[in-house]
């Protein structure tokens, strides 16, 4: 029989999760819930290469939700070269390890992006505090965020270079490098979520701040979900931004800017994207189609 695990960092599945073990009991295949504390691999061992809790585990393809957050450098390697072994044993992971880094290093995937044409804001990686301070007093309005991280926590919005020196300085002494964005004004203070499975859109929402005065459009920082008709020229980019990144499936936030010199401007592609609120907003539930999707190349 089939099996299709989900691998999550939670004791307990989150609303997310279950919805694909759901999905994957649906399509009358076997669900199997794991975390990746209880994984271990093996070198030079035949026939048994992938255990969990210490027994040996024969799946068709794994759902990665979640690897972790705050975690130290050597987990983090752990975890990643655990994901790639089970790979190469003939294991459908999805996202694959590679496009999980790449995602997550929000520098080097929008460098990427804009290499291959995609639109992106004006970004800036240093550890010089100094160029810092030179970067917000040029762009007068700028965006720090951390390098990896997610929900829009961290991100701070500067318009004041002395606050911007305070922050600067508080983040160089704890040893965090600077990735500083300029601040792109949204049309409507609104985003776009598209949500991507394969090369194929599934469901796609604003994410509406509460108010003019909140610049952020993350659902779990209180923006509002609606439902979205988007344009082919949105549709294009997130399906391109998605299929760049090596990404099976996505969720592409895209922005309509004012003023600023491209229409719309990719801020972030997240390889494991959560989706109550596309659902509360479209009723549109993306698990069935990831568990589709996998299901199709497993056929292949």
């Amino acid at each position: 029989m089939t099996v299709i695990a989900v691998l999550h960092t939670t004791a307990k599945p989150t609303w997310t999760t279950w919805r694909l073990l759901n999905a994957i009991k649906e399509h009358g295949v076997k669900p199997l819930y794991i975390t990746p504390d209880k994984i271990t691999v093996e070198i030079g061992r035949a026939g048994c290469v992938f255990k969990y809790l210490g027994k040996c585990i024969d799946v068709d393809a794994i759902i990665v939700r979640s690897i972790g957050v705050f975690l130290r450098l050597e987990q983090f390697i752990r975890r990643l070269a655990m994901l790639k072994h089970i790979e190469e044993q003939g294991v459908f992971v999805i996202n694959p390890s590679e496009s999980l880094v790449l995602a997550r290093d929000k520098y080097t995937s929008l460098r990427i992006l804009s290499r291959s044409g995609i639109p992106v804001p004006e970004t800036k990686l240093t550890e010089d505090a100094e160029e810092a301070l030179r970067t917000v007093s040029e762009w007068g309005s700028v965006v720090i965020k951390p390098i990896m991280g997610s929900r829009g926590i961290g991100s701070i919005k500067i318009d004041d270079p002395d606050l911007a020196y305070y922050i600067i300085s508080y983040l160089m002494t704890y040893g965090y490098p600077l990735y500083i964005q300029k601040y792109i004004e949204k049309k409507n203070n609104r985003d776009i979520r598209v949500f991507v499975v394969g090369e194929k859109i599934v469901a796609s929402m604003y994410r509406v701040s509460r108010s003019p005065n909140k610049w952020k459009t993350n659902v779990s920082q209180g923006a509002i979900p609606e439902t979205a008709e988007i344009d082919d020229e949105i549709a294009d980019i997130a399906v391109k931004a998605t299929k760049i990144l090596g990404l099976h499936y996505g969720g592409v936030d895209i922005a309509e800017t004012i003023g600023y010199k491209h229409k719309y401007v990719v801020f972030e592609v997240n390889a494991m994207p959560s989706w109550k609120g596309l659902y509360q907003a479209t009723g549109i539930d993306p698990a069935k189609y990831i568990v589709e999707y996998i299901l199709e190349n497993l056929r292949k």
